[in-house]
């Protein structure tokens, strides 16, 4: 019996170890087919407007595997606690874990020493201490995320970004545009270079691959034999 159990429409139905599993059929103004696991568990197959729903039904059942891995995937995946902006919080940046502690005389808006974070911020205003830290990190995000971009490009002698942007995001650590623009995740420069890294040489690769094939995933090896590992280190 074939695994794609039911389809009603807007959505497909596959069929797995863990049970029956939603695939959201989702039209939008775009080329590709393309599969999303939100962090919510919600299943996304993106397609063109004008794509006919049997196609959809086509793509997600080719994609099932890989589907039902990455929920599993992502229900195993234990995640960072939501950060609290108080004296002795918890905070990460690239993979080093800090102290945070608020300091009202310092000139830049935070800074690291030693096992803390320092923050210019009153110590009874989180609101205060979340808005410096936040900024501290986009400017040495935008710092970090140029510098190993431009050498990463040096390295392996890849196409460039047309630009790089910084943002908050929920679901993804990065993306890449058809126009070439990479869009990087603010909360990756809490990551480990190694980590930072692969996610920034995964949109790269993009500007030769647009999706996720074979033949993708065989171009990022060749520059980055390790990059499951390297994957594996994101939380």
């Amino acid at each position: 019996m074939s695994p794609l159990v039911a389809t009603t429409n807007p959505s497909v139905w596959i069929s797995g170890n863990a049970g029956l599993v939603e695939v959201v059929v989702v039209r939008r103004k775009r080329k590709r087919l393309a599969l999303v696991v939100e962090t919510d568990g919600e299943v996304q197959c993106r397609i063109p407007a004008r794509c006919a729903q049997r196609t959809a039904e086509a793509f997600i059942l080719a994609h099932q595997d890989w589907i039902l891995r990455t929920i599993v995937r992502m229900k195993d995946r234990v995640g960072r606690p939501r950060p609290q902006y108080a004296e002795g919080a918890a905070h990460y940046f690239l993979g080093q874990l800090y102290q945070l502690e608020t300091c009202q005389n310092l000139q830049s808006k935070a800074q690291v020493r030693n096992s803390a974070l320092l923050v210019r911020a009153a110590s009874d205003d989180p609101t205060q201490i979340q808005k410096r830290l936040e900024d501290w990190y986009r400017t040495q995000a935008e710092l970090m995320f140029n510098q190993r971009l431009s050498a990463l490009v040096d390295c392996f002698g890849l196409q460039t970004a047309s630009s790089l942007k910084v943002r908050k995001m929920k679901a993804k650590w990065g993306s890449c545009s058809q126009s070439g623009v990479i869009t990087l995740n603010l909360w990756l420069i809490t990551q480990d270079i190694k980590a930072i890294d692969y996610v920034i040489l995964h949109e790269l690769c993009h500007l030769k691959h647009f999706d996720h094939t074979p033949a993708f995933y065989a171009y990022l090896a060749e520059f980055m034999p390790d990059w499951r590992a390297r994957k594996a280190l994101l939380v």
